[in-house]
Order: structure tokens, then sequence, then C-alpha cells
């Protein structure tokens, strides 16, 4: 019996552990109005990388495998704006506002 023990817990300790995916969520907005649905987002976290688009609602979600500080990326009206976001191991809301001036594109958090 004991044998059996120590086989199936040497058998769950060679497993791999899966990856915990970090994630961050909210939503994407330009003078205090959701965004149109599909615009592009990307999250950079050293080198592991989420692509997502908004909703209807300009609602977002992106998932990595990743944690620490991290870029988000937003393409809007053909420009692309970016800002440093931490992602933690639980899901954080990162509620942005997009301002566009003279061709650049500018992300703060709300």
């Amino acid at each position: 019996m004991t044998r059996t023990i120590v086989g199936a817990l040497a058998m769950t300790l060679a497993l791999p552990l899966a990856a915990a995916a970090a994630e961050i969520h909210g939503t994407v907005s330009e003078d205090g109005k959701p965004v149109p649905k599909g615009v592009a987002l990307k999250l950079d976290c050293g080198g592991t990388t989420a692509s997502a688009s908004t909703d209807e609602f300009g609602g977002y979600s992106l998932k990595v495998g990743a944690t620490g500080d991290c870029t988000l990326s937003i393409d809007f009206k053909g420009a692309t704006g970016s800002l440093k976001v931490a992602v933690y191991d639980k899901p954080s809301r990162y509620d942005i506002a997009v301002k566009q001036e003279s061709g650049k594109l500018t992300l703060s958090r709300k």
C-alpha cells in the first residue's frame, strides 16, 4: 500500500503545473462614451501576448499566462496608443479612456 501511495505521489509531482492565466478586463471609452465594437487591444507581458477586441459596450477581456508589468496597446481610428499595466494572478479591472489629438492616441485610466 505504501508503494501505491508513493507511486501516486510521484506521478502527481511529475505532472507539469499549468500556468495560471492572468486576466485584465474593463471598458474603453472616448469622451465618456464606449468605443465601437471591434476596437483592437493587445496585452504584452514579457513576450507573452494576448489579443482581443471590444464588444458593443466597449468592454474587453484579455488573458495571458504571465504576470507582472505589461503593456496594453489599443488601435483606434488609425492610431495606436499604449499604457503600462500590472497583471496579477487574480483578475484586474482597467477602464481606459482614449483621446486622439493630431493623429496621436493617448490612453489613461479612468
